[in-house]
Parts: C-alpha cells; structure tokens; sequence
C-alpha cells in the first residue's frame, strides 16, 4: 500500500506588469530564499501561486529545493518566461495510440499524485475480472517493491540514448525485457493505455484544466469519448479490454510507416494491404499481411523511400479487423452510448463526432476496421479557436504529427505541450509534467492552486516584497 510522499519537485510561478518588473521580483526572490534556506520549497511555491495576479509578464521554474531554487532562477536555460495573450486560449486534449507506452510510465505520478492513483486503482480493479489478472503489476511490475523500481535519477536532465535505440533493456536488465514483453501484447496493451491516459487526465482536469476539445488516436479516441460521456466509465474499460481479447485472437499482421501522401499510397493497396493511418501530409501508415507489408517495404526502399517497419503484433485499422466486426457491434449494443457532452474528432471522418455517430454501434466498427484520419482531424480541431494542443499519454508522437498538420498563423502561436516523457527521457515524471504545467500557466491557462493542494495543507510563510 503506497503512502502519499510529499512532490519532491516544485513550480515556482512570477508574474509582473512588466519586463523590468518581472526582472526586479526575480532578484527579490532569490534574495529572500538565500536569507531563509531553512523554509520548505512546497510553501514557498504554495504562497507564490496564490499570491499571483496573473498579471501579462511570467516566469516559471522547477526546482527540488530551496538550494535547487536560487541556482535554477539565476539559470536563464531553466527559467521560462512569456507574455501572455490577451484572451485565453482554450486546451484541447490529444489522446495518444499504441506504440509509445512502456514499463512504469508515469509511474512518479502514481506514487506522489492521489487522484492519478485512485484513478489507475479504480480502473485497474474494474478490470482485475476482466483480464485475469491486476494490470498494475503489468504497467508497475515491481510496484511492492519500490527499490527496484528502473526510473530516472532526479539529477537526469537528458536522453538514455542506448534505451532510444532499443538497446539497453536487453544489456542491463532481462526482466524489463520480460515485462516490456508482457506489457506489448495487444490485450494487456491497449486497456493499460487506457487507464494511464483516463487517471491522466481527471488529475489534470481537477487541477482546473479542462478541455474545450478533444481527439485520440486509435484507442485513445476510446479515453475522448469516455471523457465526454458517450461512454461511462465501466463501459469504456469493457469495450476497450474485450476489444482488445478480440484483437488478440485475430491472425497476425504487421503495419508500415510510409513518406507518401494518401493519394499516393491509394495504388499501392490491394487485397492485402489496406491503408491503415493518415498522419500528415506525406506521412501515412499502410497494414496487411506480414509477407505483403515485408514485399511493399523491399519495393518501397528500393525506390529511397524511408519506411518504418512498426512494432505491432496485428495490422490495427485494416481488413484485417473485420473478423472481429460482428462480435464487436453485438457487444457495443450492449451499451448506453450518449450524446457527447464535450466535442471530439472522429478518426472515421476526420471531423467533429454526430450524435448519430457516436451512439451507432456500427461506428465502432467502423473506427476499428477503417483507417485513422488524424492529419484532417487535428486540421479541423486547430480551425475551432486554435487551442493550445495537450498530449495526454506517454511520449510526444501526436505532438509531431500536429506540428506538421496544423497551419502556422501569423496571430496564433502553436502551442503543443506533452504531459509524459518517452521511455527513454531520464527526466523525471513530476519535473516533465511540472514543466508542462508552468507552460499551460505561462500561455495564461487558469490553474486551480487549490486543487493543485489539496491533498496538502501547508502553511503559509511571509512572502518576499514584489514590485507589482
């Protein structure tokens, strides 16, 4: 049974009318912390984000410690400041697919946040029946053991290379290799993505961040549409597991990433191959039989064209899903599908989800047999105020793949923040979403402190004299 540890990172937040000003509550800052070394850093980051009038200029950092404070605030490349905008940008939150998850992600969080964890427990409890077995000891294999957890060291600020080109785990730790393993197959995979990105997200929402829009990719649309109501929760974890199960009996396939655009991959398909995933402009997925996918690649690279075998274990959003079509619609009939009470992209379309859609078992089908459209989708969702565009799951995939769909505006400035690191960022949990936090906050973004606390009573100290 874990206890909840106090965060050992903080935000520190400063605002100010102006650049000289903001400049001068810098300097009084560092000053009053090298005058009362012995204060806790929660406090002080506690009093300064209620004590802040939100005012145009703004200056975050993350630090560990008073010590770790007054060196990070005198360090122009850990401080980040910005002016922010006049009106408030609404967030939108983008649900990732398989492929970027790995062992004991956002595994910090699970420890040190409550609501992240009562989420993960809730789900992973719902779903002990269901599965056969407790997914947290999937996602956290070691989690009764807290010594032998592989996470980052809190002084890692940069890339374990090795582990970026897969070649670490295999060198250094087998049983991260046993449990990858265990963790990469489709009916353990999909339902803990899930999970990870649904606790992500109601700690991020009761933390008063709340999303005006929404879009997943693949499986995440499952998180977007639980979120919005068309799914209860118990609903969302059935579908998303007894799917996956269905996925998992299917016949094996393999999936391609291909340079080429989607008219230019239309001559390409065949019986075997079906397009599986419009990511950009000239960024597509194909997915078939394993032979005619390993064919394509051979022909494809003999062109120099760079292609990306992906490491999947069936060919999701193919023909290849339509076996499981029938029992799929039979089960989804089953449910009490809702209007959405928050709008979201349909991968099917590549627009804005109908009530019609949405609560049509057939449009399940659908969203696992045809391709995904994520390219035209986040062109729609940027067109509807242009939000700040937030990645909800591990990595930053979806973060790329908007950067080179949605248009630069010369009055709107593309913000597109992650909110977990990739397996092979040693940073840590907490400091990475801290970090996005500040960014959300420095863009103007309203943070419930409150909230942000709540499961922390500290108490007030003095706080430094600002010139506001």
């Amino acid at each position: 049974m874990l206890t909840n540890p106090s965060r050992s990172w903080q935000l520190l937040v400063l605002s100010a009318k102006s650049d000289s000003e903001l400049k001068t509550a810098t300097v009084n800052l560092i000053d009053y912390l090298r005058q009362h070394r012995d204060f806790n850093l929660e406090d002080v980051a506690q009093t300064l984000q209620r004590e802040q009038k939100g005012c145009k200029y703004r200056r975050i950092v993350v630090c560990r410690d008073i010590e770790d404070a007054i060196a990070a605030l005198a360090d122009p490349k850990r401080v980040l400041t910005n002016i922010q905008e006049t009106e408030e940008r609404p967030v939108a939150f983008m649900f990732p697919g398989l492929g970027t998850h790995y062992v004991n992600m956002a595994w910090e969080l699970y420890k040190v946040e409550p609501i992240f964890r009562d989420q993960v427990d809730c789900c992973c409890e719902f779903l002990k029946p269901i599965l056969s077995q407790d997914l947290r000891d999937v996602i956290y294999p070691n989690r009764r053991d807290q010594q032998d957890q592989q996470l980052p060291q809190e002084n890692s600020q940069g890339l374990d290379l090795r582990k970026m080109l897969g070649r670490s785990q295999t060198q250094t730790n087998p049983k991260m290799v046993d449990a990858t393993s265990l963790l990469n197959q489709t009916h353990l995979a999909q339902p803990a993505i899930f999970v990870i990105e649904y606790a992500l997200a109601q700690l991020l929402i009761f933390w008063g961040i709340r999303p005006q829009a929404m879009i997943g990719y693949s499986i995440g649309e499952y998180v977007a549409a639980t979120l919005a109501g068309v799914l209860s929760l118990k609903e969302g974890l059935t579908l998303i597991a007894i799917r996956a199960q269905m996925i998992q009996k299917l016949p094996g396939g393999s999936m391609l990433a291909v340079p080429l655009s989607q008219t230019e991959i239309s001559p390409l398909l065949n019986e075997k191959l079906s397009l599986s995933a419009v990511n950009g402009l000239s960024m597509g997925v194909i997915a078939g039989e394993t032979n005619a996918i390993e064919a394509l690649e051979q022909k494809l690279t003999r062109k120099g064209l760079a292609c990306r075998h992906l490491e999947t274990s069936h060919a999701f959003h193919s023909h290849m899903m339509e076996d499981a079509a029938s029992d799929l619609s039979e089960l989804v009939k089953t449910f009490n599908l809702q209007p959405p009470k928050i709008p979201y992209i349909s991968n099917v379309t590549g627009t804005w989800i109908t009530t019609a859609e949405a609560t049509n078992p057939d449009y399940w089908v659908k969203h696992m047999c045809q391709p995904v459209l994520f390219a035209s989708g986040i062109q729609e969702l940027w067109k509807k105020n242009y939000p700040i565009l937030l990645e909800i799951g591990p990595g930053q995939t979806l973060n790329s793949f908007a950067i080179q769909c949605i248009e630069n505006n010369p009055a709107v400035s593309q913000i597109v923040l992650p909110s977990l690191r990739y397996s092979y960022d040693q940073k840590p949990d907490l400091a990475f979403l801290l970090k996005t936090l500040g960014r959300l906050w420095l863009a103007g973004v309203q943070i419930d402190w409150m909230r942000f606390y709540a499961h922390e009573s500290p108490e007030s100290i003095p706080s430094p004299a600002y010139i506001f």
